[in-house]
């Protein structure tokens, strides 16, 4: 695909639905010990992955769009995939359960609120969301909070 903010909505609800997992995975949880140890660490190394995709998709996503919303520190989640993947081993189990208790949510919403926008705007493209809802790959989406 080419760069483009035209090109940004897969990516921004691959971001989303890995979020949504994210949050899944830890619901039930109320401490960094009980989530890493959840299933075995299950849990936590599903969402180490998760939190690796989300930043390949940021990574992929148009310095326009990044421009547009710079209140998304987007170096940041693009770094924090850099210490998943290239430092696994050195993760601190307390700083990823603060990130999902406290950032996530707050990313899933501004994420939800761009989508929003964009489509109203004209900027992405309604056919590729509609079909987007539809997909069970999206499953975990909560596609009414975005229009």
């Amino acid at each position: 695909m080419l760069p483009g903010i035209r090109n940004d909505l897969m990516y921004l609800l691959n971001i989303l639905e890995s979020i949504e997992k994210i949050l899944l995975y830890s619901k039930d949880c109320n401490d960094a010990e009980t989530f890493y140890e959840l299933n075995d660490q299950l849990n936590f190394n599903a969402s180490l992955n998760l939190f690796a995709n989300i930043g390949e998709n940021i990574g992929k996503v148009s310095d326009e769009l990044k421009r547009k919303y710079p209140d998304i520190d987007w170096k940041q989640i693009k770094g924090f995939r850099n210490r998943v993947v290239h430092d696994y081993v050195n993760i601190d189990t307390f700083m990823v359960f603060d990130i999902i208790k406290n950032d996530l949510k707050q990313l899933k919403d501004k994420l939800m609120k761009i989508i929003s926008f964009e489509l109203t705007i004209g900027n992405f493209d309604m056919e590729e969301y509609t079909a987007a809802r539809k997909s069970f790959y999206y499953r975990h989406i909560n596609f009414d909070g975005i229009r």
